[in-house]
């Protein structure tokens, strides 16, 4: 009987370069483009129809995430009611959502019920309906968690932070507010949807047991939509200053238990050449739970439970954020370590152990966050509205693995030593 010796770890072998599936390309009737990864091992589809515009098409506060929140309350001929036990008739998940400079319509049914799921996302995109006892409803739930917000330090200084970095007329930079909330009307629903959604250009991002009569039923319904020629879509220029004259920003809450610090900079739009070392960078920085923030921070000096640094992409728009929560006793040794830690990246060598370590893990993590169909769309549409190649990955491990630390340093002097935002609140 052969023993198992728990003593001795199982061998580990590096990952080397793989290749994601290619979407295949089709263009609808209405000149709309469809991108399908088939695999047919089961009989379920995975989609996503993705509209430029979310946020920064607003006129009011709001607009966009409520809109998201009402579609699917109702079409013509069917109120919510009806239409909800309709989609569980089929077994299916039809949601939608709104975010800074996109709105999607999301879903997931068996193979079978696709031609009848498809057709409710052309009623979703030409004939909703918005009753005034749904939006109430509503306005009412998202009122509320929009107040509980106002209350974490977190919240607030997160939003703090995206107004003074992109100024607060900025598309970015706007924010929310209960107040806004409160007074806000139907009809801005009703205008956001007719100006965009109804009519406007899409993408549609499918997967699964697909087959040419899946593409067939797609460009029968979705194909048949009256795009309208006029609806123009331009990003806002991109950011490389911060907007705010005064960098050192805090901001007093009675009662609170905690201070939240976020601290950032302008980095880059993709692509960029600087991507992949900026991004181990960042890992080293804060972006893993062994970085260098979380060992002096949380392991050593004890002033939180959490830290992280990030690379925030948005079109047309990126930068760099640190966050973390805390006493407010423990605020300024906090910022004395974070600025401490940024400014060795910039003077020392990454050590080649602490180097493979975080590129490891880089490469593992990818590979295990492209377990399952909806994780490949959801990578396939990512690299569309970035604007990267869809081969982007196909050497993506070797790019890593080659970048020294010696250019990691480099790109730390570029990106770390200019001006940063500093915002605490607590």
């Amino acid at each position: 009987m052969n023993v198992l010796d728990r003593s001795t770890p199982p061998k580990s072998y590096s990952i080397k370069d793989f290749s994601l599936p290619k979407p295949a390309e089709y263009t609808l009737d209405n000149s709309c483009k469809v991108f399908s990864i088939p695999n047919s091992a089961q009989p379920i589809i995975h989609f996503s129809l993705y509209i430029k515009g979310g946020k920064l098409l607003e006129k009011e506060k709001g607009a966009a995430a409520l809109t998201a929140k009402m579609i699917g309350e109702g079409v013509e001929g069917m109120d919510s009611k009806a239409l909800h036990q309709k989609l569980e008739s089929y077994g299916a998940i039809l949601s939608t959502s709104s975010d800074i400079d996109s709105f999607t319509i999301s879903g997931h049914c068996l193979k079978r019920y696709f031609s009848d799921v498809i057709q409710l996302v052309k009623k979703y995109l030409t004939v909703s309906t918005f009753a005034a006892k749904d939006f109430a409803h509503i306005l009412q739930v998202m009122l509320q968690q929009q107040q509980l917000n106002e209350e974490k330090t977190s919240y607030l200084s997160t939003k703090l932070f995206r107004e003074n970095f992109y100024g607060d007329q900025h598309p970015y930079g706007k924010s929310l507010s209960s107040e806004a909330l409160k007074n806000f009307q139907l009809e801005e629903v009703n205008r956001y949807y007719v100006d965009n959604i109804l009519g406007n250009p899409f993408q549609l991002f499918i997967t699964g047991d697909v087959t040419d009569d899946e593409i067939q039923d797609i460009n029968k319904n979705l194909g048949s939509i009256a795009v309208r020629e006029d609806a123009v879509f331009t990003y806002p220029d991109f950011v490389s200053k911060i907007s705010s004259p005064q960098l050192k920003i805090y901001q007093e809450k009675e009662d609170a238990v905690q201070t939240s610090i976020r601290i950032g900079c302008p980095t880059f739009t993709l692509p960029n050449p600087d991507l992949e070392a900026f991004t181990i960078l960042n890992e080293v920085l804060g972006g893993y739970f062994g970085s260098r923030l979380m060992k002096n921070v949380r392991e050593e000096k004890g002033l939180t439970y959490g830290i992280h640094s990030s690379f925030r992409n948005e079109t047309n728009q990126g930068y760099f954020l640190i966050a973390t929560d805390l006493k407010k006793e423990s605020k300024d040794l906090a910022l004395q370590e974070i600025y401490k830690e940024m400014q060795i990246l910039t003077e020392e060598d990454i050590s080649e152990e602490e180097l493979d370590t975080v590129k490891n893990y880089m490469t593992g993590n990818f590979v295990m966050s492209i377990n399952s169909n909806l994780s490949l769309l959801e990578v396939t549409k990512s690299l569309y509205k970035k604007g990267l190649p869809f081969n982007y990955y196909d050497d993506y491990v070797s790019r890593i693995q080659q970048i020294e630390s010696q250019t990691l340093k480099r790109v730390a002097k570029k990106y770390l030593k200019q001006d940063m935002l500093e915002v605490c609140v607590g």
